[in-house]
C-alpha cells in the first residue's frame, strides 16, 4: 500500500502519537521510514524581537536535532531503518517539499491543539498540508 511514509517530527506528544503510528504503518508495509522535523524561522524572527540577542532558533535547532537522535535509535532498536531531515522555513510549505522530495506516499503528522493567537502567528500547518501536499495525509490524534 504505502511505500515511502514521512513523518513530520519535532520530540512533542503530538509528534510522538504521529511517530507511533507512521512506524506502525511503515511496519506492516515494508515501507520506508523519514522524519522531517522543521524550525519555523517566521515564529523565531518575532521572538528575537522579545528575547533580544538569545539565538532561540539555534536552540530549537539543537532540541529538535537531540529528539529525531532519541527517535532513530528507538526506531533502530524496533529494526526500522529511518531517514531524518531537518528544515528551516514554514512548516507546511517545508513538510510538502520534503514529501516531494522523498517521493512520500503518505505524511503523517500530529494533531495539536492551537489557541486563536497561535494559529495567528504561525497559521494552520493542516490547511497548508491539505493545498500544497503531493500525497495522502494522515492526521493523528491520541
Amino acid at each position: 500500500m504505502y511505500k515511502k511514509i514521512l513523518v513530520a517530527y519535532d520530540g512533542s506528544e503530538f509528534s510522538d502519537v504521529a511517530l507511533r503510528q507512521g512506524s506502525d504503518l511503515a511496519r506492516i508495509c515494508n515501507a520506508e521510514l523519514h522524519l522531517v522535523g522543521i524550525v519555523a524561522t517566521q515564529a523565531y524572527i518575532v521572538t528575537t524581537e522579545v528575547y533580544g540577542g538569545i539565538d532561540l532558533w539555534g536552540m530549537e535547532r539543537s532540541q529538535l536535532e537531540k529528539a529525531m537522535e532519541g527517535a532513530v535509535s528507538r526506531l533502530s532498536g524496533q529494526g526500522l531503518k529511518v531517514g531524518t531531515r531537518i528544515r528551516e522555513g514554514n512548516p507546511a510549505l517545508e513538510i510538502s517539499a520534503c514529501a516531494g522530495e522523498v517521493a512520500a506516499d503518505l505524511v503523517v503528522v500530529g494533531h495539536s491543539d492551537k489557541s486563536l493567537i497561535e494559529r495567528w502567528f504561525q497559521g494552520s500547518v493542516g490547511a497548508g498540508l491539505l493545498r500544497d501536499l503531493p500525497c495522502s495525509l494522515l492526521i493523528a490524534t491520541g
